[in-house]
């Protein structure tokens, strides 16, 4: 039977050409759905709610949820306010996500967190994040930024001896891609960094009694189909919802 996967959508609003009204859409790049069929799995896009007990009913329906990357996270939630440098946050959808999240945790759901998802990942545990890289980390620091295309592999990270990350991979090293300006500062509680890249920034986070919650600061779902590492890291997490 193929494992039902959840993965959380973004929120874009865009005006209606020649009026004064907005157009609200849940989406996600196909990237995420494509690589969860292709190794046999069933993809299932998660709108945005607020009624908790829509929230409930996805849990019900889903053997592993993907947390998705995206904007930044409201600083509020985690006892900040916001950094000069803040980019885009959507508060409806930080508030569904960590009590998703949270709930997923307790249910021993298997969790994969990319980029952003890693950040919510962290907070629901009650962890927080930098807002900024560049201004709130000691220089130099590497472009997290990258201007290549998003299945090139910009630089290496560092990976924990005895981590899952590092029985998915390997080896203690890989290289990923870079879309983030900001990144886990303080990591949440029952989670350890199991990453860093050679500037000291958290790349990778696992919570190792629970059956599968990892977070990558990479983008994967682009890498698949370039990068073994990439569409192992998929093959794992979705094995375990089986």
């Amino acid at each position: 039977m193929r494992s039902v996967i959840g993965i959380t959508c973004s929120l874009t609003v865009t005006n209606i050409e020649g009026t004064v009204h907005f157009l609200e859409r849940n989406q996600i790049a196909c990237d995420y759905a494509r690589v969860i069929e292709h190794i046999g799995g069933t993809p299932l896009l998660l709108p945005h709610v607020e009624d908790s007990g829509c929230i409930d009913h996805y849990l019900g329906l889903l053997d592993g949820l993907i947390l998705s990357g995206g904007g930044d996270i409201d600083p509020l939630l985690f006892g900040q306010e916001p950094h000069q440098k803040i980019g885009n946050v959507d508060r409806v959808r930080d508030e569904m996500e960590l009590q998703l999240t949270r709930k997923a945790l307790d249910q021993n759901l298997p969790i994969l967190a990319t980029c952003r998802g890693m950040q919510v990942l962290s907070v629901a545990a009650g962890g927080t994040i930098y807002q900024d890289i560049a201004s709130e980390l000691p220089p130099p620091t590497l472009c997290h930024m990258q201007k290549g295309p998003g299945w090139y592999a910009s630089h290496t990270i560092d990976i924990l001896q005895g981590s899952r990350l590092k029985q998915i991979v390997g080896g203690t090293s890989t290289r990923v891609n870079s879309f983030h300006h900001q990144a886990v500062d303080e990591v949440g509680d029952g989670f350890v960094a199991t990453a860093h890249s050679k500037d000291g920034v958290i790349e990778a986070i696992e919570n190792p009694t629970h059956k599968f919650a990892l977070g990558v600061a990479c983008h994967p779902e682009l890498m698949w189909e370039r990068h073994p590492d990439a569409l192992n890291l998929f093959k794992a997490f979705v094995k375990t919802c089986g």
